[in-house]
């Protein structure tokens, strides 16, 4: 069979394919959610520029998706609009023999010892950043949340020290983050057949910025013999090497380093603006992540964190595309239909978690989560390398946070997602709260 589709007639399908891009652009996930609702879990899509698409927000056919082939369903081609931000020679857009080949080497400098040794500077960026926020008025939590978070991965990837340097570094990066959440980046991928990503002044401004940043930084760290190297994730993919003694291109770094930079920041404070939302409406569990903060454990932490992903994956969607012609359940799909998975809408499946809607970090205690029904670093081969990274700094900037300071709300309202059709889905307001000083006689 064919999965159901949304009306389009065939002789102005281009137009209806362009009106139900316009529609996403404007309505966001909200709207994807509804549509689910009306037509089932799994939905065609006509979407102009982007060629078929099936949308699927069921865990078990997510399942199938993750655990395919991947000659079967290319991943890098299901996540192909990031291209056009993160570049082709991204590990994030390689497919496989070579995006394996990659992903080890990326994978050292973000789990293990090398995450211990991130502890302090995020700590030390969290104070940092505490500091600067005002004393009686609300503070913005997601433009707070996306300076911490940028002082901190500059600072891991690059070693930087000085408030000026950090920001000389951060800057670009910032402003290519900037384009990749704006609503011109789909638009400009689904007309790039007519030239459109080629002449985004845009985008080729700063990615000359850029190189004119990273290059000669690479080329530093190459010329400092081995031991005298700084610690830092690009010395570390500079000495990075195959099983064949082969390390990574200059070109290749760059494009590594730009998805580290922008994985790592926008998604981080995405979450953290979320979580101190929730944080904020419930005081209760706000305390027992303090007394945790107080004593080192982080179980109940990273529960709330889960659950917080759970409810508000910060990227909602990814992707596959078919190889050829592709069974998904019962359905047929052809050659050349981008598969989007919907994370969000599979996070929060009724036969998964009773009460879906819910915020219970509790949840998380009495079992691991299902790999399939919690997807908020998607899945497979290509789930996202930095979540063990965004786990222990999430829970790092919670504790350093809440050991000091109390969370309290602007509104009793709490966020609700922005329907603004943009790869990240924030807090609508921008999670404003009050941050005062703690103290056990409050």
């Amino acid at each position: 069979m064919r999965p159901p589709s949304l009306p389009a007639p065939k002789l102005v399908s281009p137009l209806f394919g362009g009106l139900y891009g316009l529609a996403y652009g404007i309505g966001g996930q909200p709207l994807v959610g509804r549509l689910v609702r009306t037509y089932g879990p799994v939905v065609a899509l006509p979407v102009l520029g982007y060629g078929p698409v099936v949308a699927v927000a069921d865990p078990a056919l997510a399942k199938q998706v993750f655990t395919a082939r991947p000659d079967v369903l290319l991943g890098g081609e299901g996540v192909g609009p990031a291209a056009a931000i993160y570049g082709r020679r991204s590990m994030f857009v390689q497919e496989e023999p070579e995006h394996l080949r990659r992903r080890k080497l990326l994978t050292p400098p973000l789990h293990g010892q090398a995450l211990r040794a991130y502890v302090p500077i995020i700590e030390a960026a969290t104070r940092s950043a505490m500091a600067s926020w005002p004393d009686r008025s609300p503070v913005r939590m997601l433009d707070a949340a996306r300076d911490l978070t940028l002082d901190v991965i500059v600072q891991v990837i690059f070693g930087a020290q000085t408030p000026t340097e950090i920001a000389r570094l951060g800057k670009p990066f910032a402003t290519l983050l900037d384009l990749a959440l704006s609503i011109e980046t789909p638009i400009r991928y689904a007309a790039r057949r007519l030239g459109a990503l080629r002449s985004w002044t845009a985008l080729a401004k700063v990615n000359r910025e850029i190189d004119e940043l990273i290059f000669p930084l690479i080329a530093e760290r190459r010329s400092i013999e081995l031991p005298d190297r700084p610690g830092d994730i690009l010395s570390m993919l500079v000495d990075a090497r195959c099983e064949d003694g082969h390390g990574m291109s200059d070109k290749e770094i760059r494009a590594d380093v730009i998805t580290l930079m922008l994985a790592g920041h926008e998604t981080t404070a995405t979450t953290l603006a979320w979580v101190v939302d929730l944080l904020a409406h419930h005081p209760a569990v706000q305390e027992r992540v303090r007394v945790e903060a107080d004593t080192g454990e982080t179980e109940y932490t990273e529960a709330v964190i889960n659950e917080t992903l759970r409810l508000h994956p910060p990227a909602p969607i990814t992707g596959r595309m078919t190889a050829g012609r592709y069974q998904l359940g019962d359905y047929t799909l052809q050659a050349g239909t981008r598969i989007v998975l919907l994370l969000d809408l599979i996070n929060r499946d009724p036969q998964t978690y009773p009460e879906p809607d819910t915020f219970q970090p509790d949840r998380f205690l009495t079992a691991r989560p299902n790999p399939y029904g919690w997807v908020p670093f998607g899945g497979g081969l290509k789930r996202c390398i930095g979540a063990a990274f965004s786990m222990c700094e999430l829970t790092t900037m919670l504790h350093t946070l809440l050991r000091s300071a109390e969370l309290r709300p602007v509104s009793n309202r709490q966020e609700s997602p922005s329907t603004r059709g943009a790869p990240v889905i924030v807090p609508s307001g921008g999670t404003r709260v009050h941050v005062t000083a703690f103290s056990r006689q409050n």
